[in-house]
């Protein structure tokens, strides 16, 4: 049972930290694929949080192609996990591999929890109810400024066409002796000097 157990166990054995022209590449070798996460702090600092996995009696640190590496520190920080905490310059872009003994380098992309998940699928989903109810709200009063605004006008119209009647001319109107007011009367006198001439 002793030798089951010890064989299952997964060990890291070597950490490379290989240049390449975008930046770097971190090798873990192992007997197992681990569950890695990533945390940067600042651009030339890095922390990686692996999981399922142990130190070996010796790890050994590996440098390719970079000569700007500061510092590398392994510690175990509980049973199967671990912290590797890097110093280089623009180590932040980092890609993280693992390579068992028995194949190639592989990217180790980090879980994402499920828990993460669901809550980022409600988040969207308050979000797209928050959106077709501000744009509902937003067409209803749009509707009543339509409204308002129509009625407003006919309101105006109505108190212009008000206004024009009130100063309009009236044509059935009656004048009472209207060449009255505009012949003066003439005495007979009048009439006898205009017959002379």
């Amino acid at each position: 049972m002793g030798l089951a157990a010890s064989a299952s166990e997964n060990y890291l054995r070597t950490v490379v930290v290989e240049g390449t022209d975008d930046g770097y590449n971190i090798i873990l070798k192992t007997d197992d694929l681990p569950e890695v996460k990533k945390t940067v702090k600042g651009s030339d600092n890095i922390t990686l949080d692996v999981k399922g996995i142990t130190t070996s009696s010796s790890v050994n640190a590996i440098y390719k192609s970079t000569a700007s590496v500061n510092g590398l520190i392994v510690e175990n920080v509980a049973d199967d996990e671990l912290k590797i905490y890097i110093q280089a310059k623009d180590i932040a872009k980092a890609t993280i591999m693992a390579q068992t003994s028995s194949g190639e380098p592989v990217i180790l992309s980090e879980r994402f929890p499920v828990e993460k998940v669901l809550w980022s699928i409600a988040v969207l989903g308050i979000l797209a109810m928050v959106v077709k109810s501000a744009k509902a709200i937003t067409d209803y009063e749009n509707s009543i400024v339509i409204k308002k605004d129509i009625k407003d006008r006919e309101i105006e119209l109505y108190r212009n066409f008000q206004k024009e009647l009130a100063n309009m001319p009236k044509i059935n109107c009656k004048i009472n002796n209207a060449y009255a007011t505009n012949i003066m009367p003439r005495s007979r006198r009048n009439y006898k000097e205009l017959a002379r001439r």
